[in-house]
Order: structure tokens, then sequence, then C-alpha cells
């Protein structure tokens, strides 16, 4: 078989939006161009991909199964063909970091220049989410590493612990009597079960799902906020509420070993794991 890597990208684009139009403008190629990419890899396969349908298309059964192995060949194939370097020669290539937005704000600073200081000619793909999505992406192959608060075990996952960090409430003195919060968070969900308040200080709620608005609102004074500590030192003046329940974070690295032992993977494991965030 000689398969394409772009016809493997394409497809796997074409799978996540399920229109070849989306998928075409996503890619930046025409619509014609990428629709005979996919013809030629169910030409090399021998079977049908795709079921076409007026307003888009649908996977068949090997589709759907070529779909979830076809990332691993992808990485497979990048790592040989962009990472293989000599002692004379520099590496190249693109490595991706799921993490957090809050996350990132306090620990890339630290490590990103080393990284790109180190690896002047390699690539480095920001992909942003909540931790738990983060590391699943991790364990589908779809980002090389995590860096993520508190990682689900999973037996082909490392775990590498960074840092630590405490969320709590926190508050602006004088502040309104509302509690600000990321409901889909498992630490604000367990700090609301253990959380006390007199009805007298509070009176409502603000929900949002982006912890760097929560910051700031708590700071402008429109409320208690369920912030990690970390976060909530980026905005002066802010103070933790006194006896509200703590929930501990651990900040980790996260990887597939199987998928860096290549020695430039295995330098930017190094680096990331002793630098300290």
């Amino acid at each position: 078989m000689a398969m394409n890597l772009d016809d493997l990208k394409y497809y796997r684009k074409v799978c996540e939006t399920l229109n070849v139009t989306r998928a075409s403008e996503a890619l930046g190629i025409s619509q014609p161009a990428l629709s005979y990419a996919l013809k030629r890899l169910e030409s090399e396969i021998g079977e049908d991909l795709l079921i076409r349908k007026k307003n888009g298309v649908e996977l068949t059964k090997l589709g759907e199964e070529f779909y979830k192995r076809s990332q691993k060949l992808i990485i497979e194939w990048e790592n040989v063909q962009n990472l293989v370097t000599s002692d004379n020669e520099e590496a190249k290539g693109e490595y991706s970091i799921g993490i957090h937005p809050s996350v990132a704000l306090y620990c890339l600073d630290k490590i990103m220049p080393k990284l790109t200081n180190k690896f002047p000619n390699i690539d480095f793909k920001l992909v942003h989410g909540l931790s738990r999505e983060m590391t699943e992406k991790v364990i589908g192959w779809e980002v090389d590493f995590g860096i993520v608060v508190n990682p689900v075990r999973y037996p082909d996952l490392v775990i590498k612990e960074l840092c630590r960090d405490v969320v709590t409430v926190f508050y602006k003195p004088g502040c309104a009597k509302k509690l600000i919060f990321d409901p889909d968070l498992a630490q604000s969900q367990d700090i609301l079960r253990r959380f006390k308040m007199d009805k007298e200080m509070l009176n409502g709620k603000i929900v949002s799902r982006n912890l760097e608005v929560i910051t700031q609102l708590v700071g402008k004074g429109l409320g208690y906020g369920v912030l990690p500590s970390r976060v909530a030192d980026q905005v002066k003046g802010l103070k933790a509420l006194r006896g509200a329940p703590l929930f501990n974070d651990k900040i980790c690295l996260v990887y597939r070993p199987e998928k860096h032992r290549h020695k430039i993977s295995q330098e930017i494991l190094e680096l990331i794991k002793t630098t300290k965030v």
C-alpha cells in the first residue's frame, strides 16, 4: 500500500466535520482536490470509507475503524519522516501539548522558553481544553504530551507530577454576595458540596466555564470565586476565605511511552520534568 500522509490527515478532517466542503475550507485546499484525495485513499484500501450524502458524509464501519487507527499511523509516519536526526542534523518536526488554559498561564512561561531555545527548529502546537479532555487526547494519540490537573490512571499512560496547587474560595474585601464558579470542574463540585456559608453573605451565583473570566470578576468585586490559588495569584488583592474547603490539585505531565522512544522526544520529556513550575 502506498498511502499518502496528507491523504490520511485530510481523511481525519473529513471525519471530524462530516462535511467535505467544511473540511476543505479548514484544510485550505479545494473541494475537488480533497474529494480526489479521499477517492485515492479508498482505492489504496480497496473499500469505501465514506457514504456520500446530500448534506455531508457518513462513515462506513470500516471507515470508523480506520479513523480510530489512522492517528497512530500518522504519528508513527511523522516520527520516521520528520523526527529522524543524525549528529550533524538539527531536530525538526512538530509536537503538540494539551493543556488547560489556566494551567498554561502559569506553566508555559517557564517551560516554553527552554523548549524553544533547545529545539529552535521544532514547532510546538498548543491544544487547550479541560484537563480530562486533554488526558483523553493523549490516550487517543491526538496530542503528544499533556500538562493536566489530577489525571485519571490509564494502563498505557505515564503520569509525572510537576507541581501542586490548592483550590478554595477567594474574594476581594467588600465584594458582592454572589458565588462565582465553573460547574464543570470536579474541584468546584467538591468545594460547593462542603461549603457552608452564611445566607447573609451569599444571595446568588454567577456561573462561568472559564477560570480567567471568574478571576477577573472576583477581582472586580463581583463575588466570591472558586479558584486555584495559582490562578487567583494573578490578580492583586484577592484573599482566600478563611474556613472555606480546600481541594488539593496535582499538576502532571502525561504521555504514552510508546509514542516517545525517539531521542528528541526523550529530551523534551526530561526538560519538562526538570523545569520548576
